[in-house]
């Protein structure tokens, strides 16, 4: 593979610094272990009103399909040829699985895809589950004079729900979103569509991310990429540790 990231030093150090940042979510903005429990937490708030069943047993049933839904097609991410197929089959897949556990009847699945959605927004629009830190980082990016954008693998509904939550969706000129340019976040693939539906140049864009085989895919698209892990194996171990070297 013929990729590499971007050191911290190198930022620094030099004389072209990128034009425009794209950032992941979960795991440069958000704590994904946070977010889990808030998920909990605000499914129990959302779906019995709705669905019927109990607090309790949303809860206690997410706990179990989630990850047993979402292993399976993270496995065959590569198997969508587009973002829409991934989305349709995750809702009907979870909703199915969920309503089974809880003892509901299984809506159709059109409305199967619909009622997921309006719950994921009401979640990303109500989680706490922010890295300290991680809206100043923005802000101090924001008015350092670059431009903005995410680069998810979280829809773009949910994405401005999340930053308008951290009070920071307007510092952003899009959210990517793999729903705007309906490709998976799946490869080198993914980047250069974001890139070209941005108008922005790979060479000029720094990729922020928390997956480390994502920064091999966007270098592979001729962008630079940092890897932020809170473990300490990236390049850095937060936002607010990389502003320091772009600002």
């Amino acid at each position: 593979m013929n990729s590499r990231r971007t050191n911290l030093d190198e930022l620094k150090d030099s004389s072209a610094r990128p034009v425009a940042l794209f950032l992941d979510d979960g795991g440069v903005l958000n704590d994904n272990s946070l977010r889990a429990p808030e998920w909990l937490r605000l499914i129990g708030d959302f779906m019995p009103a709705l669905m019927g069943g109990t607090v309790e047993q949303w809860a206690a049933a997410n706990a179990i399909v989630f990850p047993q839904v979402w292993g399976d097609l993270r496995r065959r991410l590569s198997d969508f040829a587009i973002y829409r197929q991934f989305e349709r089959a995750y809702a009907i897949n979870w909703m199915r699985g969920m309503c089974a556990a809880v003892g509901v009847a299984i809506p159709p699945d059109d409305d199967a895809v619909a009622l997921h959605r309006e719950l994921s927004i009401y979640v990303s629009e109500r989680a706490n589950a922010t890295f300290a830190g991680a809206g100043d980082a923005v802000v101090a990016l924001h008015r350092a004079g670059y431009m903005l954008y995410m680069a998810s693998g979280t829809p773009s509904w949910e994405l401005r729900g999340i930053l308008a939550k951290m009070g920071i969706a307007e510092m952003f000129t899009e959210f990517y979103g793999p729903d705007l340019v309906d490709r998976v976040k799946y490869g080198r693939g993914y980047y250069e569509e974001i890139f070209a539906h941005a108008g922005v140049a790979p060479t000029s864009a720094l990729i922020i991310e928390s997956d480390a085989e994502c920064c091999d895919w966007a270098s592979e698209a001729s962008a630079r990429a940092v890897w932020i892990d809170a473990g300490g194996r990236g390049d850095a171990t937060s936002l607010a540790s990389l502003v320091d070297a772009l600002v």
